[in-house]
């Protein structure tokens, strides 16, 4: 009896040393260098109700994921009858579902629909109709396409989400999707809420725009601009004074270049003004885009654009090879370190809004 009873007692003594040596590095501070070598050296990771953080649910939009591809195809269209020598008036996205094609004549739609069959099997071809003289076309995306897009959207969104806070550097994140739009982010023991939700939620859709200087911008109004050209606006910062100023500009609507072609994003600092920047480099395709757009538009300006604003628009003075390039803009070296982060990790397909946000202290 009084020997079983001392073997439990030493086998709980040798479960609780084991223990507190397994748990020593969560609760010493800086550990010894002798301990290094062969004890146990990793932390446990306090969860939301440990330590405390922020909890958020995150819905996104997939209707604009869908729109979003629609749109792509509509500028495709535009490169496949330019090559093509088929004249059109217009295309665009007409529905949520829909992109509209506006020929000249009937002779032109035949070997448009034929072009449309072989490169988008995908899509529905709707009877062609006639309007004020022109022969429209409309290719619809059939319900399956349109749920695969939104399902992949809220997926593609997750992901780009979890590289971001894996380079902000919050240390076990959780991040899951629940339901069919929604995804769940806990963030423990997060120091700076309110940057780390701007990084979430940024779209970061990079494009690279020519501008049409030949519209006077001061009196331009969205509805007297053309179909193909839009109306956005360059911040400028007086480095003197620190007044902000917004500058009209009109620029062309269908995009030259995108940030899907980028390989890397790094914040350099200008060593001139002293001002950060971010360089970034393409892929192959990218380089060779930007290489034969540069070419071609020299003295022309170059509106870099992120999520519907104006970074900076250089004059191109020459043909830029190598595939690099660099966003100038009047930011902080923060806010050039998150354009960064989130160029890196890729913009989200479809934008994403927050719909709780709670701020959870240790309940433990």
């Amino acid at each position: 009896m009084t020997k079983g009873f001392g073997s439990r007692v030493a086998l709980t003594a040798l479960f609780l040393l084991l223990s507190f040596v397994y748990i020593t590095p969560t609760l010493v501070g800086k550990l010894p260098s002798w301990w290094k070598g062969v004890l146990p050296t990793d932390k446990i990771h306090l969860g939301l109700d440990l330590q405390g953080g922020t909890h958020l649910v995150l819905e996104v939009d997939t209707v604009k994921a869908v729109e979003g591809a629609l749109d792509l195809i509509a500028t495709d269209l535009e490169d496949t009858l330019t090559a093509e020598n088929l004249r059109y008036k217009h295309i665009s996205r007409v529905a949520p579902d829909k992109v509209q094609l506006t020929l000249y004549d009937k002779g032109t739609a035949d070997s448009v629909q034929a072009q449309v069959k072989k490169k988008y099997p995908e899509m529905e071809l709707l009877s062609p109709f006639d309007e004020g003289g022109f022969v429209n076309i409309q290719l619809r995306m059939n319900d399956k396409v349109v749920q695969d897009r939104k399902d992949k959207a809220v997926s593609q969104a997750l992901e780009t989400i979890r590289n971001r806070i894996d380079q902000f550097g919050v240390s076990e994140p959780t991040i899951q999707r629940e339901g069919v739009n929604n995804i769940v982010v806990q963030l423990p023991g997060i120091k700076d809420p309110k940057r780390a939700i701007d990084l979430i939620g940024k779209t970061a859709r990079l494009e690279f725009k020519l501008v049409d200087e030949n519209i006077n911008a001061a009196i331009a109004t969205p509805g007297t601009l053309p179909e193909d050209e839009e109306l956005l606006m360059e911040k400028r910062v007086d480095q003197t004074t620190g007044a902000v100023s917004e500058i009209p500009l009109v620029v062309k609507r269908k995009a030259m270049i995108t940030g899907d072609l980028l390989t890397d994003a790094q914040v350099r600092i200008d060593s001139q003004f002293n001002q950060p920047y971010v360089a970034i480099d393409f892929n192959s395709t990218g380089a060779r885009l930007f290489d034969q757009v540069t070419a071609a538009n020299v003295g022309k300006r170059f509106a870099i654009v992120l999520d519907s604003n104006i970074y900076s628009a250089p004059v191109i003075r020459e043909r830029i090879s190598g595939g690099s390039a660099q966003i100038s803009g009047s930011f902080t070296e923060k806010e050039a370190a998150d354009l960064a982060i989130v160029l890196r990790a890729g913009s989200l397909p479809a934008p994403v809004k927050i719909i709780q946000n709670v701020t959870v202290g240790p309940s433990l």
